[in-house]
């Protein structure tokens, strides 16, 4: 990665090189569109609310969450599926002459005085610069975009910000348009580029992120360079996909934990639990003052639990299993986006067991009581190992939780395991027992895998198992997971049993599995349930699969007819299937 920030300046026809020199070097620069595109339209007039600057940062960082929204809406319409496979439909074609595709490359400065990047497609201009200011590092071609309409390309939109001098770009009309209205200090420039609204052949996503401390937008072509600012620039938010640009996309590109496609809301028992007020807090500001021993005694005093390990990612080596007292109700662990827990191959990370006397046996009744209530949210768990831990059947690799209640939240679980092989046994990633009034376990804005040598592995479940434990997953996405036991229930004599449910394996009576705005995919199992393995024994189960996708989960051994990588026995009926695409 040249360097840790980027942003897309693009245009196709310079102004005049002082006034562009001028520009950069307050803030970054950027040249003007043909003044002439799209001149139909005007800047707004609105007045800027008064108050402290603080506030009025606030106001405006909250408009722009907003515009956010509205080009991700707007791109995730585009991509409306055709209802059977799984080829995205065209765009609509553009109220705007057709014309031959006509790529144009788009060079790229980094401005070492503001840290910002600087783009554009105009050869002049580009040796304008480099002849002209030192302190701009030419960083070379960084992306292909079309200077002319297509019946499939859309325009992209260009403004310029009057106090910072910097440029931001949108394909969205509605955010265009949101713009215009809210934020004057932007002054609409006219299309700079034409790019696509949906993904296909010959294009490659532009990943869009906004810095509210600094008031900018980054924008990046490069997978690998997303995938280091979502881990070391934590105050860079992810805002998904922008628009997809000329060139061939990276495979594997990382992104921030969960999915980000076609996402649905969250109940409010699903969202974060606010830590800004800590119990506990982890280190004293540096790195070393992080230590997992740190990790292990905060748990076990419970609390909402913090970290301060300086300002940049932190891996802390787990040299033992942190483990929740029974005797305190409520325990969160939040990362705040910069804490990885990793058990080197050796150590399970997190332990919750209501029924475990050692933990201090707190009720009769250890099977179905409320507390404690564990969270993790904004945390990366990798290289857990539960192998050999085989209380209450074992499993989770790097989290076991049996009672209370427990949920995931915008958090990545990356090469965990637990047993290979065995019967009943699973969760690579995690497995959970016996929740509180069988409420659900949630798992939001999560990644399990995601990517090609990431995945979690089990016997079962690769990255979910649970025996008669509801699941509510939403926006999260769980791909290249692997189930590799094999003999399932272990009929066949000398086989340990397992293999089922590359992704998620459930097992048990009346309990559900319900999974919203959510991307299974190129997960593999041995025997059964690539994606899901779904069993309710007395057939009173349920299962909701809605606005997901489930695909390259391969057929295994058995499954279920109609539902491409799912082996399911539940209630008739099931599972019940909403805007959702199923295929091999």
């Amino acid at each position: 990665m040249p360097s840790k920030v980027s942003r897309v300046q693009a245009a196709f026809r310079p102004t005049l090189v002082l006034a562009l020199l001028l520009l950069i070097t307050a803030c970054g620069g950027g040249e003007k569109p043909d003044a002439g595109t799209d001149a139909t339209m005007a800047t707004s007039n609105n007045p800027v609310v008064a108050g402290t600057a603080s506030q009025e940062k606030d106001r405006v960082n909250a408009l722009w969450a907003l515009g956010a929204e509205m080009n991700a809406a707007e791109v995730e319409q585009a991509q409306v599926q055709d209802g059977s496979a799984a080829q995205p439909l065209k765009v609509a074609p553009l109220p705007i002459a057709t014309k031959a595709l006509a790529p144009v490359t788009v060079y790229r400065f980094f401005n070492r005085n503001t840290l910002a990047h600087f783009y554009t497609s105009s050869t002049t201009e580009r040796d304008s610069v480099q002849a002209s200011l030192p302190f701009m590092t030419y960083e070379g071609p960084a992306f292909q975009a079309s200077s002319q309409s297509d019946s499939n390309l859309s325009p992209v939109f260009r403004f310029l910000n009057n106090q910072t001098g910097v440029h931001f770009y949108t394909i969205s009309t509605t955010e265009r348009d949101h713009i215009l209205s809210t934020v004057p200090q932007l002054t609409y420039e006219g299309v700079a580029y034409y790019a696509s609204k949906v993904a296909g052949d010959g294009f490659r996503p532009l990943y869009r992120f906004f810095v509210g401390s600094s008031g900018f937008h980054f924008y990046t072509v490069s997978g690998s360079e997303a995938g280091n600012v979502i881990a070391g620039l934590p105050n860079y938010n992810y805002e998904g996909i922008a628009y997809y640009v000329l060139g061939t996309a990276e495979a594997g590109a990382p992104e921030a934990p969960g999915n980000h496609t076609n996402t649905v809301p969250v109940p409010a028992a699903g969202n974060a639990i606010d830590t800004s007020q800590p119990d506990r807090v982890v280190g004293t500001g540096t790195p070393a003052s992080c230590t997992g021993q740190a990790v292990v005694n905060a748990v076990a005093l419970g609390g909402k639990i913090r970290f301060n390990c300086g300002a940049s990612p932190v891996t802390i080596n787990m040299t033992s299993t942190a483990k929740v007292f029974n005797n305190r109700p409520d325990v969160t662990l939040d990362g705040q986006g910069l804490i990885t827990l990793n058990g080197g191959g050796k150590v399970r990370i997190l332990y919750q067991n209501t029924c475990d006397e050692a933990l201090v046996w707190t009720t009769s009744h250890c099977q179905d009581q409320e507390t404690p209530r564990l969270t993790v949210q904004n945390m990366r768990f990798v290289n857990g190992n539960s192998t050999g831990q085989l209380t209450d059947g074992g499993g989770g690799g790097a989290i076991f939780v049996r009672g209370g209640q427990f949920k995931i939240v915008n958090s990545v679980f990356t090469n965990n395991r637990c047993e290979l092989a065995g019967e009943d046994i699973g969760g690579g990633a995690v497995r959970v027992l016996a929740m509180y009034q069988n409420r659900p376990v949630y798992v939001v804005q999560s990644t399990f895998g995601g990517g090609p040598g990431l995945g979690n592995t089990a016997s079962s479940g690769g990255a979910l198992s649970s025996i008669g434990v509801s699941y509510s997953i939403f926006n999260s996405l769980l791909s290249h997971n692997s189930a590799v036991g094999n003999n399932a229930d272990a009929l066949r004599a000398g086989t340990p049993g397992g293999g089922s449910g590359g992704a998620i394996a459930n097992d048990g009576n009346d309990y559900t599995l319900s999974i919203y705005g959510s991307m299974v995919s190129d997960n593999t199992a041995i025997e059964g349930g690539s994606g899901v393995f779904y069993v309710s024994n007395n057939r009173t189960g349920h299962m909701t699969l809605s606005d997901s996708v489930f695909v390259r989960n391969p057929a295994s051994r058995y499954g279920t007819a109609g539902l491409p990588g799912f082996f399911v026995l539940a209630a008739p009926g099931q599972p019940v299937v909403t805007r959702t695409t199923i295929s091999y």
